[in-house]
């Protein structure tokens, strides 16, 4: 590669954005900045980069470009009936703890990486084989893995199934306990804390930042319970995950040698270690939830004050509440 080229494609992004194509600019400028990379051209990349987020911007702007998609599913008479039947027969196993513990253990409640991919294999549109596809975040930025057909397809697949997941069950079951009662069986901020509390996995400093999560979620404070339960429960996995065996000591070489607690990420998640204990499809969807970049990426957004107010909803916070649930279904404490 020679500079001609990086100055071909350079002026074709500059064209493209003189006559308003912003869209098709964005990925001239993408393209000029694959080419500045490899030659080590730093100017050209702070250009490049700088230019394609801006491009992404306007095109998004301008509405020409991108459109929201909306789908709707109906399910057949025979499939709406099986599953009220079983949303009314999970509501009638027993009292509260026992449903809260089914709620943690249910194998319908998180999509299975293995069936998602046999799936999106076999549905995949031929225009994620042979078109150039890109994905972009609301502030223009192009998120990765989403050039790559195979991946994003399979991400919308998931997407899909997460949501479907929460729709129909974790949702619906949660609604129907704390609005509905159903045989007098109410979910409150009491009747919960009492849960978190009696399982006694969580050290008490985090029980207490927890607790005041869980009474804001009953509150309908969506924004203040996100900010607390995420990272919280970041923290509880961690310690919970060193209690099973899982080394979470990271080691700091920056200055000297000194030690830190890991922090969760995508790497881990996708270690084997971590699916060794937790399985492939939990890490798989608290990876799609709190990191993933064509996922939700609940834990960023938080951590670096990304978030929307109109993701701090009921369902998104009702899912980092199932994920509590989770560990609490499936870890228990000996009596000693």
């Amino acid at each position: 590669m020679n500079n001609n080229e990086l100055q071909n494609k350079l002026s074709q992004a500059e064209e493209a954005e003189k006559r308003e194509d912003f869209f098709s600019a964005a990925f001239f400028y993408r393209d000029a900045l694959a080419v500045a990379t490899k030659q080590g051209n730093s100017d050209t990349i702070k250009l490049c980069k700088n230019k394609s987020v801006e491009m992404n911007k306007k095109s998004i702007a301008s509405g020409k470009d991108f459109k929201e998609l909306s789908f709707t599913q109906e399910l057949p008479e025979d499939k709406k009936k099986a599953h009220e039947e079983f949303i009314k027969k999970f509501l009638n196993q027993g009292d509260l703890k026992t449903i809260l513990q089914a709620i943690g253990k249910h194998p319908f409640f998180f999509p299975k990486v293995a069936d998602v991919q046999k799936s999106a294999n076999k549905t995949m549109p031929i225009s994620y084989q042979i078109a150039s596809l890109s994905t972009i975040s609301n502030d223009g930025h192009t998120l990765r893995g989403s050039s790559d057909g195979n991946y994003a397809w399979f991400m919308k697949m998931y997407d899909m199934n997460q949501q479907l997941a929460m729709l129909l069950y974790v949702g619906r079951i949660i609604y129907e306990l704390m609005e509905n009662k159903p045989n007098g069986i109410n979910l409150n901020i009491k009747e919960l804390s009492e849960y978190f509390s009696n399982a006694r996995i969580f050290e008490e400093k985090n029980l207490k930042i927890i607790l005041i999560g869980l009474r804001k979620y009953f509150d309908r404070d969506y924004v203040s319970a996100l900010h607390i339960l995420v990272p919280q429960f970041e923290n509880v996995f961690l310690k919970i995950s060193e209690k099973l065996g899982i080394d979470i000591v990271a080691l700091d070489q920056k200055q000297g040698i000194a030690t830190r607690t890991k922090t969760l990420s995508e790497i881990y998640l996708d270690s084997e270690e971590f699916k060794k204990v937790w399985g492939e499809d939990f890490c798989r969807q608290i990876k799609f939830v709190l990191f993933e970049q064509m996922g939700y990426r609940i834990r960023h957004k938080i951590a670096h004050g990304e978030i929307e107010p109109t993701e701090c909803n009921f369902e998104n916070t009702t899912l980092i509440l199932y994920f509590y649930l989770v560990l609490l279904g499936r870890i228990g404490v000996e009596s000693k």
